[in-house]
């Protein structure tokens, strides 16, 4: 069994929010290369892509210390910063979490 998102995430940064107050058209549904880079203890730096597209290096920060909420998750909703360079938005089959 997984542990909830917010499990691995900093509850000062991050919050639970019910799946039907998103706003779909800021989200989109990412292919998450397993291989993830533990950038400091809080910080992870991982590659994703959506079908056929380009592999983008984003950054998922206030992770709990050497926590990976996105460990083993293969396919997964998520929302970027206006940058496209950090995660501010995490969809797991209806477990999302958004920045404070």
């Amino acid at each position: 069994m997984f542990d909830s998102l917010i499990d691995n995430l900093n509850s000062d940064k991050w919050q639970e929010i019910d799946a039907s107050t998103k706003v779909e058209s800021e989200w989109k549904e990412y292919h998450v290369n397993l291989h993830h880079k533990q950038l400091n203890d809080t910080t992870i730096g991982l590659m994703i892509a959506v079908d056929d597209g380009e592999l983008k290096n984003v950054e998922l920060k206030d992770c709990l210390p050497k926590k990976d909420a996105l460990k083993q998750i293969g396919t997964i909703e998520i929302k970027l910063n206006a940058e496209e360079t950090e995660i501010v938005g995490l969809d797991l089959n209806g477990d999302v979490v958004v920045r404070k």
